[in-house]
């Protein structure tokens, strides 16, 4: 049975039971993050669900790469 790392909570891409964003994760991983710094940064998250969270992206990069360009569109239009 496989495991949802990630939901999308009105319009906003989470790991699943938490707040984190998958900005965040994604962000820190293009940075050159491991998975084992980011788990240590966000400290509610477990390691699997760092790896999920990547793997959700790898998986699904198209589509999350126009929503982050969204956001950050957004984010810019309403400075």
């Amino acid at each position: 049975m496989p495991t949802e790392y990630v939901q999308k909570q009105h319009d906003v891409y989470r790991i699943t039971g938490t707040r984190v964003s998958l900005d965040s994760i994604v962000y820190a991983w293009w940075a050159g993050q491991s998975a084992e710094t980011i788990a240590q940064s966000f400290q509610v998250l477990t390691l699997e669900q760092v790896y999920g969270a990547i793997a959700f992206y790898l998986a699904h990069r198209e589509e999350i790469d126009r929503y982050l360009e969204y956001q950050r569109a957004d984010y810019e239009a309403r400075r």
